[in-house]
């Protein structure tokens, strides 16, 4: 970012005996830092963090690590007192996050006054795009059905779906804890689309809504309440305009949730 300012990307822990580096940055705030080169930065980390651990493997000490790629850096040695691996993570995430006001579901709502739908849109398509693989690996005939386009009350202008055949009209959405504000109106206006083209061809309306694992030690408490309140939420709003509502916590069970309705 050529700013000066270091960003917290992921801790080197040792409990019970074992050393091992974790990375902690999520892959929505990599997006909003560094745009559609998030998807980059994130893989460059996570090969970084796998050298790391093959390094921690061979000699189980941190002082022993040395740093992967130019770029990354260590920070000084801390010593926690917590009862649990994951009670480490949260509390080395607490004294060293600087993103801390990102991350922050109640933010200022005026921080979201920009147009900042292209990134609030990338997470999300990346999202559905790995629902897709995943589903092509397990039936490639499905190919044809995703991305495919409807018209709804307008003839003139058609509606793209994450996923539309003759009885299913589909979309993926995403709660990022970086913007979750945003997050839930986009996921508010697919339901609209949903229960418009449910209405116009009888087709059944389905949800799919991502979000990070709540048992994640990268998430605060509030993000966590905020993340089970909006899922709730859009849940209930949706079987009001009579479409079904999946949330989800990793691909797979995305994948899974399609591949039920089919």
């Amino acid at each position: 970012m050529q700013t000066g300012e270091r960003i917290c990307v992921g801790f080197m822990t040792i409990w019970d005996q074992s050393a091992k580096a974790e990375m902690t940055i999520r892959p929505d705030l990599l997006v909003t830092l560094f745009g559609a080169a998030g998807q980059k930065v994130q893989a460059l980390l996570e090969r970084s963090f796998r050298i790391l651990n093959a390094q921690l493997k061979d000699r189980p000490s941190i002082e022993a690590a040395t740093t992967p790629i130019s770029g990354l850096y260590f920070g000084g040695v801390e010593t926690s007192h917590v009862n649990s691996y994951a009670d480490l993570l949260r509390v080395a995430k607490l004294m060293s996050s600087s993103l801390c006001s990102l991350a922050d579901p109640d933010y200022a709502e005026g921080n979201e006054a920009g147009d900042t739908r292209s990134e609030h849109a990338l997470p999300a398509r990346q999202f559905a795009t790995r629902v897709r693989d995943l589903t092509l690996s397990i039936d490639a005939s499905l190919a044809g059905y995703f991305g495919k386009e409807a018209t709804l009350m307008a003839k003139r202008r058609s509606t793209k779906f994450g996923f539309l055949s003759d009885r299913l009209a589909a979309h993926f959405g995403l709660i990022q804890p970086s913007s979750i504000r945003s997050s839930v109106r986009m996921a508010r206006g697919l339901i609209t689309e949903l229960s418009l083209a449910s209405r116009a061809s009888g087709r059944f309306g389905l949800l799919i809504v991502g979000y990070p694992p709540l048992a994640s030690p990268t998430l605060t408490d509030r993000e966590r309440s905020a993340i089970e309140d909006y899922a709730e939420e859009l849940g209930l709003e949706a079987a009001e305009f009579g479409v079904n509502f999946q949330g989800a916590d990793n691909d797979r069970d995305a994948c899974s949730a399609l591949m039920a309705a089919l």
